[in-house]
């Protein structure tokens, strides 16, 4: 699994796909002096990565045949910086990834990744913070790596030249509060390994992060040479209405804007369209770049009217009609969703929903295709996840005091079209906010721990069933964590780990303890540093494996395992 930083809550996590043999470029902006920047792809292709600073100058590139990076972006001076991400798809498919942007504090735990060529000895420089550090190196197990680690004197302080690709010590008496060290690895191998290089603090203080939270946003996004032509023309109307785009080609339409406006654009269900926004200045302010032709958005303008433009990519071989709406929030019905959609043939749809209550929400196809749900609240966090063989969901939503919007992307995995119905129950808005946070069962993720024996039918005792208590870390963060067994199976296993590191761990469950289905398991989830993001996963008697990635346990109250 690739690395991904134990996350704060000042860190951006935004979603991006990349088109097969395509390149996008992300805006980086960052106001501290580091950054942690980690990208972690879906798996299914090659991704390379370039970094760039202001001054367009390169800072890291990794052409690693994997889709996963991790880097520390360091910037001079007291301004924020821009710095440009730059990525290139090798595969013959889209790949979805993440990136997360991390401003780095005293406390944080430091993830590099390095690609070290055969035969090759690279120098790394990395800062260590703390009264000591933990710092592990480990490759990819391709070839045989030796490690030196220097002070900042140039005094050797570690060296390890075994058979092996990996190394750890713990740096003690660090001069001041970080020290700057260097470590030269030597792949004795004749092909590159990929090395992880992680630093944790330990002994530092809990300083609250005091600056502006980074930023990320994409700049650009281009098709591979050699791909077929594609047209671009404006639109000769603007504003709201009908429009068609043509085969492989975009349309631009402008969108003028007085006061926040609610758009919401649907194409024809014929072919995938993908769509961009930018604002006056040439800012991007909206992306969707998913296999569905609606998209959903709320616009600002900076002052009391602005001409936004709307680019709409068509990216099938048949024109797709779409309509434009332009909406007053004021003005919008206090429900939407419930009622009949049509969801093409492999294709995929997005349904905007809208509750000012906690309300149960089904959906039901007409039986003939499986259909996989999910459901996102207007920051785009998946609340609701169904990826089973049928074509049914049931979910709840809970807008908090407020009318809220959320989005249910639906996908047709068949070869004939599915008449979605949407219904919300006369007799299901609920008095009380129930837990329906739900995780995705991920298919195909790689195992990262081990089966264990037989267990018994009881979780440990003493923490089974009952309210989260008012507790919190050293930190000020309360990590405590109700997690639900709804997977119709018992849990054999639970295992969750920092983020940030490579390994799962030791079952947390312990020997000769399950969890049953339906069984609630009220825990404390932390490894001793400041970290609130993690990952969770759950095998069943029947060794099936389900993983939760990049939960936020300082902000949820409680996992469902389904």
């Amino acid at each position: 699994m690739a690395a991904l930083t134990g996350t704060s809550a000042h860190a951006a996590v935004d979603d991006y796909t990349i088109e097969a043999a395509g390149r996008v470029t992300i805006n980086l902006d960052v106001c501290s002096a580091e950054s942690q920047l980690v990208v972690r792809g879906d798996t299914g292709t090659d991704l390379d990565f370039v970094v760039t600073d202001a001054a367009g100058n390169n800072q890291h590139e990794d052409t690693g045949v994997d889709d996963y990076l991790s880097v520390v972006l360091e910037k001079q001076g007291d301004e924020c910086e821009t710095f440009a991400l730059g990525v290139s798809n090798l595969g013959e498919e889209a790949n979805a990834f993440v990136v997360v942007l991390e401003p780095i504090t005293e406390g944080t735990t430091r993830v590099q990744k390095y690609i070290v060529q055969a035969s090759e000895t690279q120098t790394v420089s990395f800062k260590a913070c703390g009264t000591s550090a933990r710092v592990s190196a480990r490759g990819d197990g391709d070839t045989d790596l030796d490690f030196v680690i220097r002070n900042a004197n140039g005094g050797v302080v570690h060296e390890n030249d075994d058979t092996t690709d990996e190394t750890s010590t713990t740096l003690e008496g660090l001069l001041g509060d970080c020290e700057v060290f260097e470590m030269d690895i030597v792949n004795i191998g004749e092909v590159y390994n990929a090395v992880m290089l992680v630093v944790d603090p330990e002994g530092t203080s809990d300083t609250a992060f005091a600056g502006t939270q980074p930023t990320t946003s994409l700049a650009s996004a281009t098709q591979a040479a050699g791909s077929t032509a594609r047209t671009s023309s404006t639109a000769e109307t603007s504003g709201a209405g009908e429009y068609t785009a043509d085969a492989n080609a975009s349309l631009k339409v402008n969108l003028p804007v007085c006061g926040a406006t609610r758009l919401e654009v649907r194409g024809d269900g014929d072919t995938d369209l993908d769509f961009t926004i930018n604002d006056e200045a040439g800012n991007v302010v909206h992306s969707d770049f998913d296999t569905s032709d609606v998209t959903f958005v709320l616009l600002s303008p900076s002052q009391e009217c602005e001409t936004f433009a709307l680019e709409v990519d068509n990216l099938g071989d048949v024109y797709n009609v779409f309509t434009v709406a332009l909406i007053d929030p004021e003005a919008r019905a206090s429900l939407q969703g419930p009622g009949e959609y049509r969801v093409s043939a492999n294709a995929a749809t997005k349904v905007a929903l809208r509750v000012c209550s906690v309300t149960k929400v089904r959906a039901r196809g007409d039986g003939d295709t499986d259909l996989d749900f999910d459901v996102t609240d207007s920051a785009g966090t998946s609340i609701h996840s169904d990826y089973d063989t049928t074509d049914a969901t049931e979910f709840t939503l809970d807008p908090g005091s407020e009318c809220g919007d959320f989005q249910m992307a639906v996908e047709n995995l068949g070869d004939v079209y599915n008449m979605l119905t949407i219904d919300f129950g006369e007799n299901d808005v609920l008095n009380a906010k129930a837990p329906e946070r739900r995780g995705t069962m991920e298919r195909g993720t790689p195992n990262r721990g081990a089966l264990g024996a037989v267990k018994s039918t009881l979780a440990p005792p003493g923490q089974l069933v009952g309210t989260r208590r008012p507790a919190v870390s050293p930190d000020g963060q309360d990590r405590r964590l109700s997690i639900l067994n709804q997977t119709g199976e018992t849990l054999s296993e639970i295992y969750w780990s920092n983020s940030a590191t490579l390994e799962w761990g030791y079952d947390r469950l312990g020997t000769g303890y399950t969890l049953s289905r339906d069984q609630q398991w009220n825990v404390t989830v932390q490894d001793g540093s400041s970290a609130c993001i993690f990952d969770f996963k759950a095998v069943t008697e029947n060794a099936r494996e389900i993983e939760l990635p990049a939960i936020n346990v300082c902000e949820e109250e409680s996992i469902v395992i389904e």
